[in-house]
Formats: C-alpha cells, sequence, structure tokens
C-alpha cells in the first residue's frame, strides 16, 4: 500500500479511507471538517432535540445509561451528568498508546462525529479538528475495552478535549459510545501487516537463490492455472525480483521438487494477500459506520435504539487478517532450518565453514527464530468466539466482541513478524553468499547488497551476526525498501 500524499484530509464523515487515516496519524497530515459534514451535523441535533421536546426517552440524553436506564435527567442537570458519565467511565490503565494510535482515534472519532447520526453539535467536531492539526498530545490508555465501544479510552479523550465546556444532552454518550480507538488499531495493524507481507514475499525470493530452489513455481503455466488474484500479485513479484538470476537458468535449481516450505510461497502469500482484501474492505466500512446508539437519521428524521457499537464485524475481519499469517511465519521458520541444515541445503553445517573447532553456526539464529514464531502464531488465535458474562448492567451488556484486542494483537504481530523476517533475511543473504552462485535476481541481488549494509558475511571461524542492525536498517530505510517491493508494479 503507497502511502498517501496529501496536505489536507476533508473530513465528511462518509468517505474516509485507511490511507487518509495513515497520513494523518502518522505523517501529521492536516484536517478540515467539510461544510457538509458541518450541515449534516446540525440537523442531526435539530432532530435530536426535538425528540427531546417531545418528550422522547432517549438513551444517554434524557436517560441514564447502562443498570440506571430506567432513570431520567432533568435537562437542567444534563451538564452536570455528562461530566460524572465522563468521569465514570474513565477507568483506563495499563500501557499509554502510541501518538499514531491516539490520532488514529481522534481521526475515527471526528468522522464518527461529522456524519451526523450522533447528534453531537459542530462544535465539538472543530475541537477535534483543533486537536488534530496542533497535534494536541493525549494520554490515552489502551486497556479496558470489550469492543462494545471503547469507552474508557474514548473517556480519556473526552476528558482531554471537551472537560473545560458543559456538554448539551446525548454528547457525552456520544463521545464515550463509540469504537475510534478499536477501528484506528485496525487500520494500523492492517497496514503494517500488508507492507510485512510484501517484505516477507521479497526476502522469500532471495532465500529460494539462497537454496537454489526451483522457479518453476511461478511460471506462467503455475500462475495460470490457478485463478486466485493474490497468487498472480505474489507469483508476479517473485519472479520480477529473481529476474536475471542464476536459478532461472539451466541448471540453476537443485531439485526438480523443492519442500513446500518454498515451493507453496506464491501460494501462501496469495491467499494472505486475498484474505486481507476482504479485512480491509471490512475496516473501510467501519470507518463510515455509525458506531453509537442511539442513532440519528437524517433521512427519517428520527432515532432508533441500536447496538451499532457491537465490533462483531471488526473482531472478525481482524481474526481473518491475522490467522492468515501462520502458514506465512511457519513456512519462513522452515525456510530458515532448510537453509542452516546442510542435508538439504547441501552448504555447510550451520552455513559456517568449518575451522576445526565445531561451533553450530546459524544453527542458534534457526532455534531463536522458532522461538518467535512460536509466539507469534499464539497472536493468530481468533477472539471473535469471546466469553460473554450476562451479570454486567443488568443483564444487557451480555457479550462482547473484542476488537480492540484483535487490533492490538495485530499491532504485536506485526513487530514480531518483522523480526522473523529480518532473520530469514539474514540467513537467505549468508546462504546465497556461501553457495557463491551468480548472478542474483535484479531485486534480489539489491536486497541482499542492502542488507549486506548492516550485517557481514560470517566465514569460518566467526560468530554469526545480531540481526538487530538489521533491523534498524530496515526501519531507518523504509523508502529503499518499499522501493524494492514496488519492483515488480
Amino acid at each position: 500500500m503507497q502511502p498517501l500524499r496529501q496536505d489536507v484530509v476533508e473530513i465528511t464523515g462518509q468517505n474516509l479511507t485507511i490511507e487518509q487515516v495513515i497520513s494523518i496519524s502518522r505523517h501529521g497530515t492536516k484536517v478540515v471538517l467539510s461544510s457538509d459534514a458541518s450541515e449534516r451535523m446540525a440537523r442531526g441535533r435539530s432532530i435530536l432535540e426535538e425528540a427531546i421536546r417531545r418528550g422522547e426517552r432517549i438513551y444517554g440524553a434524557t436517560t441514564s445509561v447502562g443498570p440506571k436506564t430506567s432513570a431520567s435527567i432533568n435537562q437542567a442537570n444534563t451538564a452536570e451528568f455528562s461530566r460524572r458519565l465522563l468521569r465514570t467511565h474513565n477507568a483506563g490503565h495499563g500501557p499509554v498508546a502510541a501518538k499514531d494510535v491516539t490520532r488514529a482515534t481522534v481521526v475515527n472519532l471526528l468522522n464518527s462525529l461529522a456524519s451526523g447520526t450522533t447528534g453531537a453539535r459542530p462544535a465539538l467536531a472543530e475541537r477535534l479538528v483543533d486537536a488534530l492539526n496542533a497535534d494536541r498530545p493525549i494520554a490515552m490508555h489502551l486497556w479496558g475495552s470489550m469492543g462494545q465501544s471503547d469507552m474508557s479510552s474514548m473517556a480519556d479523550i473526552a476528558l482531554a478535549l471537551f472537560d473545560d465546556i458543559d456538554l448539551e444532552a446525548g454528547e457525552a454518550l456520544a463521545l464515550l459510545n463509540s469504537s475510534a480507538m478499536s477501528t484506528a488499531v485496525a487500520v494500523l495493524s492492517f497496514v503494517d501487516l500488508h507492507r510485512l507481507l510484501q517484505l516477507s514475499t521479497l526476502v522469500g525470493a532471495l532465500s529460494m537463490e539462497g537454496y537454489a530452489a526451483n522457479p518453476s513455481i511461478v511460471s506462467d503455466i503455475a500462475l495460470q492455472s490457478r485463478p486466485f488474484a493474490g497468487l498472480h500479485r505474489h507469483g508476479s513479484a517473485i519472479r520480477a525480483y529473481i529476474d536475471g538470476s542464476y536459478i532461472l537458468a539451466e541448471g540453476g535449481p537443485r531439485n526438480l521438487q523443492d519442500p513446500l516450505s518454498f515451493r507453496s510461497m506464491a501460494l501462501i502469500h496469495g491467499a494472505v494477500e486475498d484474505n486481507l482484501s476482504f479485512s480491509k474492505q471490512q475496516i473501510e466500512r467501519e470507518l463510515n459506520s455509525s458506531q453509537g446508539n442511539p442513532v440519528i437519521s437524517l433521512k427519517h428524521g428520527g432515532l432508533a435504539a441500536v447496538a451499532n457499537f457491537d465490533m462483531v464485524t471488526l473482531c472478525m475481519a481482524l481474526d481473518v487478517m491475522r490467522q492468515a499469517f501462520a502458514p506465512v511465519f511457519t513456512s519462513s521458520t522452515e525456510r530458515l532450518a532448510k537453509l542452516v541444515d546442510t542435508t538439504w541445503s547441501g552448504l555447510a553445517i550451520g552455513l559456517i565453514e568449518e575451522d576445526g573447532i565445531g561451533a553450530p553456526g546459524f544453527n542458534g539464529v534457526a532455534l531463536f527464530h522458532k522461538s518467535i514464531t512460536s509466539e507469534a502464531r499464539l497472536l493468530t488465535v481468533p477472539l471473535a468466539g469471546e466469553l460473554a458474562s450476562s451479570s454486567h448492567s443488568n443483564g444487557v451488556m451480555d457479550r462482547a466482541s473484542l476488537a480492540a484486542l484483535g487490533g492490538r494483537r495485530g499491532l504485536e504481530l506485526a513487530q514480531l513478524g518483522t523480526s522473523i523476517v529480518a532473520m530469514e533475511l539474514m540467513v537467505a543473504a549468508q546462504a546465497a553468499e556461501l553457495r557463491g552462485r551468480t548472478p542474483l535476481g535484479r531485486v534480489t541481488g539489491e536486497l541482499f547488497a542492502f542488507a549486506r549494509k548492516a550485517i557481514p558475511f560470517a566465514a569460518a571461524g566467526e560468530r554469526p551476526p545480531n540481526v538487530q542492525p538489521l533491523l534498524e536498517r530496515l526501519e531507518s530505510n523504509r523508502g529503499a525498501v518499499d522501493s524494492m517491493m514496488a519492483s515488480n508494479n
């Protein structure tokens, strides 16, 4: 996914994209509230106020919330009720969110208010605009969301930005009853994992050269035999990366059929790509969907009590996204294990020539790689089959989606996955150099040179390099890596 280059993002409440959220949250892009959104919010507010004047019972506006829904709110006490409602739910603790997570949460909340479906005044949206454009720091805690709105996290934001004003009827609930944080971590984890998948394919291509693998897996015959978009994308990418490589020449590949961790790579990564496409579609729909209760209809001029805060759709999309990476990481571990094992690779044991001392070479790296792969795979466990409790809020809140946890695990998965891929890159570069076959591919050769600027070749008697310098180089030179990954376009 290419970064969005935009000076200002106009918030309409209707068409926010993943790319725009990333631009605002990670690159500091300014925002502006569209005039249509302001008008929509004003109409939504008018509908809510008219319903209040008619004496309708409206959750969070004329009644209390949760187990006290039966209690009516005297409109003269609205401001005090709102203050107490925010403080009551300000129970979040644990880690404070990173800046990009907080900014993404604020822009998601802004977009939700801009839809006009919450009844909040345009003035509240303008405060969120000002906070984003001033890059105002907000301490938002990550723990506490059950995926039925992110009330504890949203209370942090609401108190930071609105504690000095009197909120009107329904506005405190509009700020609290939002899943903006869940959606934020969903967006950020999707982007990080999607990029990781592209990097995995690039590194896997160099592993093929280190192994002297058979490239028939990305031939026209192979790719055209299965009409899956993801397979074609990643198969074509591998073919572009190894263009000009020795493994494409007569006598280049060592085997007719390689282990499946090599042979199925395009199939696996392609399947993940297709599943990520589904997850992206669901996440972007969630970005522009109502997440509150009640919901105001500008079309019908009325309100309805709903459960739009239930993030089951988002949780399932995140489950699909995380689960898809389990075979990616397992296959990476197997490729690395095959490269360091002389029985499979035909190279020196542990990929370091023996000097008479008997050190195991890169075998220790392979064991560490398996360790973090196991840890990463545990993060892929689905969460939609949640543990429900009927004891909360008089039995009304009797299920949970855990979407926020699903997004947070996605971010952790991307971090661990980057280490997994970096270690495969380190081992693939060692194997390719030790094998001594040339040339490497047009792009894999560039990747090899890139890696060598961070980690040296380990000659006889030398220890394997530490992967940390390579991880730092991958992070500090994201543009160069993105350019290599885009070479297949």
